[in-house]
């Protein structure tokens, strides 16, 4: 283009060509044709050059600065994408830089972004519910969230479908029945009920035994068509709808929340300085905060769809482990090997023999067993009492008398008549000769 500009203006003034002529050729002004065509005559061909050429320009970024966002990528922010370096860099350095900015000086160096950004797939997006609290999405995420630092945990999340707020997020060791009961019971307390819990299709959520014929008698009375999990139950409980996911694409929002996340959230506990799993937990709650401020949008519906806790609804003991038992005689139940008495409190209606009862096992509290919505303790049967039992017959007889114990069952002994078979026992037919046969032989 200037070699151009150089042969055109020299016929200019060799007087080949006039100026005006010339400007059209060039495609610039005749008043610029002429100021080119003086540079040329006092300065020669370099004088078309513009005058900032090899000069820095006056906005750029000094190479301190560049060499300074290179090493903090490569250190302390390492594996941050370019847009989340950018937000770090102006938090905690003080270095104020547009993503862009950032993108150019680490493409410079050869360090490229770690998310891929991989081509469109068209899919049937579903819409976000309308309103808050009517579709909460719950799962966990394996990573290596302390990289390395600490034990290996799990992310328990729960964001809400129309808004993609994280309502409730929680640390634990393993994806198992108390992680995700201290998740809904975090996520109830503090916002309340939703209507529905969208979850995969784990054992978990789901019990794999769907026939009818795996149903208990109390859920078959409840109409349930599967058999309900821990879970399952206490979703059931508190009426709310569970929804199953059959595919990761279906349950997208959460899904997605995640890829951010371990992003993110991997260098918040690595500034942190987190290796545990407290320490893991108590950055949460500022993440949080920042990260709903950043990504969540509003509803389309400012009314909240989240129901308030019913007051006679005791959470403790819904959130807690439940298993049916028969009390024995004795008034003992048998729970994970041990065996315990059941403690009849003051007022409460005893428990007939062979009733069928429920064993809670709060999260924290005391083991207990509920009957017709009374609740009664536990207490552990010693090894010896079976023995103790024969030489406490006579007193257990006088307090079953005045009514304070249950009648214990007498066993017969083994020559009782009632062990006795009810047939009478057939003659024993033999083929020898009779005492009087053998006289007249």
């Amino acid at each position: 283009m200037e070699m151009n500009r150089v042969l055109v203006l020299q016929k200019t003034l060799d007087g080949e060509i006039t100026v005006a002529y010339a400007a059209s050729i060039l495609g610039i002004s005749e008043r610029h044709a002429y100021r080119l065509k003086a540079k040329l005559k006092t300065l020669g061909p370099a004088g078309l050059a513009h005058g900032n050429r090899g000069r820095k320009p006056a906005h750029a970024l000094s190479d301190v600065l560049c060499q300074k966002v290179v090493q903090l990528a490569q250190t302390k922010y390492r594996g941050c994408n370019y847009t989340f370096l950018s937000e770090l860099l102006r938090e905690h350095e003080g270095i104020c830089l547009s993503p862009a900015s950032v993108g150019r000086i680490l493409k410079a160096a050869g360090i490229l972004s770690p998310r891929k950004h991989r081509p469109h797939k068209p899919h049937c997006r579903r819409p976000r519910k309308p309103q808050l609290g009517m579709l909460v999405q719950i799962d966990g995420s394996h990573h290596d969230w302390l990289e390395g630092r600490g034990p290996s945990l799990v992310l328990l999340l729960a964001i809400d479908d129309a808004t993609g707020r994280i309502l409730s997020a929680l640390f634990w060791p393993a994806e198992d029945f108390e992680g995700y009961c201290r998740l809904l019971y975090q996520l109830i307390t503090k916002h309340g009920i939703p209507l529905a819990i969208y979850s995969d299709r784990h054992t978990l959520f789901f019990s794999p035994k769907e026939k009818l014929e795996h149903l208990t008698l109390e859920e078959q009375l409840l109409g349930e068509k599967r058999s309900l999990t821990q879970i399952g139950r206490i979703l059931r409980d508190l009426g709310i709808q569970h929804i199953p996911a059959y595919s990761p694409q279906a349950k997208g929002r959460i899904e997605r929340s995640f890829e951010t996340l371990q992003q993110r959230l991997v260098i918040e506990l690595r500034l942190a300085g987190a290796s545990s799993l407290e320490e893991a937990n108590a950055v949460l709650p500022g993440f949080i905060e920042r990260y709903n401020e950043k990504f969540a949008v509003p509803p389309a519906e400012t009314v909240s769809a989240f129901r308030p806790i019913p007051s006679h609804l005791r959470l403790e003991y819904i959130f807690s482990w439940k298993e049916y038992r028969t009390l024995n005689p004795g008034y003992t139940i048998h729970f994970l090997g041990n065996t315990y008495k059941v403690l009849n409190p003051k007022g409460a209606p005893f428990i007939p023999l062979r009733s069928v009862v429920e064993v809670i096992k709060p999260l924290d509290g005391a083991l207990c067993v509920a009957w017709q919505g009374n609740i009664y303790g536990l207490k552990v049967f010693p090894e010896n009492a079976k023995s103790n039992l024969e030489n406490n017959r006579p007193a257990m007889a006088q307090e079953k008398s005045a009514g304070l114990t249950p009648s214990i069952p007498r066993r017969p002994a083994a020559n009782h008549p009632w062990r006795n078979p009810w047939k009478p026992r057939r003659p024993n037919y033999t083929t020898s000769l009779t005492e009087s046969q053998m006289c007249f032989t």
